[in-house]
């Protein structure tokens, strides 16, 4: 498998990483770090000098200084202004986890510098995404001079136009990959406009949000608005950048690591009355984790924009009331169960219509009845089904609205900024790795051939290649193995679990267990057994592989579990190689 490519039974094309000896020997010795470890490391690219980094992630190495992105100046200028003016400030932010927590950090600032600011979360299915001409207009009515929109407002001209027009200052803060044009506005800060050289292109909305408040609270020292001794450390806020950086699945590299390794420390402290309530009605006692906020954290945040009232997770995330809290945190809860039943519903009909869409590289499902709320849930489950670019659009003449969701080396965000020039949608714009889009339902199977046809040039031999970073033995599979991962978290987006191959085992005693998991053992020819499961598999390719006895290589993640005092692991399957 060294030197081949193997194909499994999810239909994914794998190798294992290519490893340099004298990288590995050179880790070990700078870093007194493992052979595993070291190993692991090298297998991720990682540059050597910048391995410890990694390890040992920190916002005063990885992050530059504020005023070096671009804009950044324009927009500390004009909100010190609005400081000294005692002008009244909006916050414009998006319905998802990056603009709850995005503006929740700006509120939170300018509150604490003596500015308390209005939120505005526009309703999804009667606003849409980002700003809109009557919300401005109304922000306008009520007294407002100026709008920082968080999360959103690189594509808005039309409506940054009529800001304009009606003398409404506007400061956007965003991420999402902008058009050769600006949006126009007093300043727009966004790492990854073409002329901004800071490298920080990985960031969400709430990390460049974070970067803005400290800039600000900076000059308003400077220029005696406040008071430096009587201001705390801004860090405190970092409970927010984690959840919104994780939720928002950008990569887990550079300043993004240190965001959320600090960010989920400061959680821990259970200091956020919103954050708390949610941890509360979710039942976890445990340390945050990764995967605490992007599962159950994060996705009963996201049912207000889904399926309620958008609003509900930013007053969450800025509640000074421990009661409203837990009030908010139950009604989300039961939003986010309604979400769920929804989402059931659609991911079938969705399942249907994938199945007459095999032979495209892109797979783009459509329907009238489709709740938009859960569009972009559905396509991540397809694309864990069928490992294919997807996108959802819930048809409404021209208005229609799609998600999508992709895969490695599948730029979705890229495609569908084409297709808008192109003028085959209305509207649209993403990351590489998801997207959102308005437009005409008349017009779907175009933008399915364009997406098509367009996706050729970045195919390689028609398959992505997937990773393995390390083979091991059942009986290496020790639990210290696993305890040596500790340092190379957070694992997520850009910097995923480890990926491990078991080769040549026999896989007995299947079985079926909960509603969609299979449960099996793994044996080698040493008699060493690791138990192992493989979860929401039945009905694809991996569930009935597994339910037959025979030998293949696994390909998975190790788990340590804690039994009767004594530690285990178990493997979770993602693919199996049959022999």
């Amino acid at each position: 498998m060294n030197s081949n490519y193997y194909f499994s039974v999810n239909n994914k094309k794998w190798s294992i990483k290519a490893i340099e000896e004298r990288k590995v020997n050179k880790l070990i010795q700078d870093l007194q770090i493992s052979d595993f470890l070291a190993r692991l490391i090298c297998g991720r690219n990682i540059n050597i000098d910048k391995a410890e980094n990694f390890i040992n992630p920190s916002l005063r190495t990885q992050l530059p200084s504020p005023l070096l992105l671009k804009d950044m100046d324009l927009a500390i200028d004009r909100i010190s202004q609005a400081f000294i003016n005692n002008e009244k400030i909006a916050i414009f932010g998006d319905y998802d986890v990056d603009g709850a927590t995005s503006s929740a950090v700006l509120y939170k600032a300018f509150k604490l510098f003596g500015n308390e600011p209005i939120i505005y979360i526009p309703d999804r299915i009667k606003e849409g995404y980002g700003p809109n001409i009557d919300a401005l207009g109304t922000l306008k009515d009520k007294g407002v001079d100026l709008v920082v929109t968080v999360d959103c407002g690189m594509t808005a001209f039309k409506e940054l136009d009529y800001a304009k027009d009606i003398s409404l200052d506007i400061i956007v803060v965003d991420h999402h990959a902008p058009e050769a044009k600006l949006p126009s506005a007093i300043a727009v800060i966004n790492p990854n406009r073409i002329d901004d050289s800071t490298g920080l292109g990985m960031l969400a909305a709430v990390g460049v949000s974070f970067m803005l408040v400290g800039a600000l609270k900076r000059k308003l020292v400077e220029i005696n608005v406040i008071n430096e001794n009587n201001i705390p450390s801004l860090s405190f806020l970092l409970d927010l950048v984690a959840l919104g950086t994780i939720c928002d699945v950008v990569p887990l590299i550079g300043a993004n690591r240190a965001f959320v390794k600090q960010g989920l420390r400061v959680m821990s402290k259970r200091q956020n009355y919103g954050i708390n309530a949610l941890f509360e009605v979710s039942e976890i006692e445990d340390m945050p984790s990764v995967f605490h906020t992007g599962f159950l954290l994060g996705p009963r945040i996201n049912a207000g924009g889904r399926v309620g009232e958008s609003s509900l997770g930013a007053k969450l995330l800025t509640t000074d009331s421990k009661s409203e809290a837990k009030e908010i945190s139950y009604h989300l809860n039961g939003l986010n169960e309604e979400r769920k039943q929804l989402e059931a519903e659609v991911l079938d009909q969705a399942k249907n219509l994938a199945l007459s869409q095999e032979s495209y590289e892109i797979l783009v499902l459509s329907s009238k009845n489709w709740h938009p709320g859960v569009i972009g849930i559905v396509a991540s489950r397809i694309v864990e089904l069928y490992n294919k670019p997807t996108i959802i659009i819930t048809e409404n003449g021209l208005n229609s609205k799609g998600s999508g969701r992709s895969i490695a080396g599948k730029d979705i965000g890229r495609l569908i900024t084409k297709a808008k020039q192109s003028n085959v949608i209305i509207n649209g714009g993403g990351h590489p790795m998801a997207c959102g889009l308005t437009m005409d339902e008349a017009k779907v199977d175009d933008l399915r051939q364009f997406l098509n046809k367009n996706n050729q040039n970045q195919l390689e031999d028609n398959k992505t290649i997937y990773y393995v970073d390390l083979a091991v033995s059942i009986s290496g599979a020790i639990p210290q193995l696993i305890k040596e991962l500790k340092l190379a978290e957070p694992f997520g987006s850009g910097n995923p679990e480890p990926k491990f191959i078991i080769k040549n085992v026999n896989l007995f005693n299947s079985k079926i267990v909960g509603e969609n998991h299979v449960k099996c053992t793994l044996t080698d020819s040493s008699n060493s057994r690791i138990d192992a499961i493989a979860f929401r598999c039945i009905g694809t390719a991996l569930g009935k592989s597994l339910l037959n006895n025979y030998n293949a290589h696994v390909i998975g993640r190790l788990k340590l579990s804690e039994w009767n005092g004594r530690e285990r692991l178990q493997m979770h399957i993602d693919d199996v190689i049959e022999l």
